[in-house]
């Protein structure tokens, strides 16, 4: 029992209902990023990804995205994934909200536990699905008007190894 409770734990965040104070305020964010990672056994691969997720409490934003990598040769990896982020509350400081360009108060720091499956395709027919589990760690900027943001992040886990990246998009 005690190995399955981070994924019971993971499982209950993603699916716990929305408190009303989120659900009023623009709770859904769509994202689209690029990365580069280590998806190869021979060196890095360059990834796309589109991201749908939804802040469940002031901290909390759970979500899906879907990557695909590929190194334009003979590799793809296609890794749908479900993750549970968390805002680090290290980005209170009013001066700083007043004057920058960025909205800190809809971001900030996050660390973010990713659960899914890598699909690999190579040259030939075969196709290997893998677990796919990855820690992401970043930083949230929105813009002043809060409904746009851009989001630079690194993250490591298998079968990846590690990368990097950046995300943009929007709430509504």
């Amino acid at each position: 029992m005690k190995k399955n409770l981070p994924i019971l734990f993971f499982i209950f965040i993603i699916f716990f209902p929305a408190d009303k104070a989120r659900a009023q305020n623009k709770a859904v964010q769509l994202g689209f990023g690029l990365e580069g990672n280590m998806n190869t056994a021979h060196g890095g691969a360059f990834g796309r990804s589109m991201s749908v997720d939804i802040q469940l409490f002031k901290y909390i934003v759970n979500g899906v995205i879907l990557t695909v990598s590929d190194d334009f040769a003979k590799f793809t990896a296609i890794e749908p994934e479900i993750f549970a982020r968390y805002y680090l509350p290290l980005n209170r400081i009013s001066s700083l909200k007043e004057k920058a360009l960025f909205n800190i108060k809809d971001g900030g720091f996050f660390v973010q536990g990713d659960l899914g499956v890598s699909i690999d395709m190579g040259l030939a027919v075969n196709v290997t699905p893998r677990l796919l589990g990855g820690l992401t760690a970043g930083l949230r900027y929105s813009f002043k008007d809060g409904d746009y943001y851009i989001e630079p992040f690194l993250k490591t886990g298998y079968p990846f190894l590690f990368g990097g990246g950046l995300r943009f998009g929007c709430k509504f």
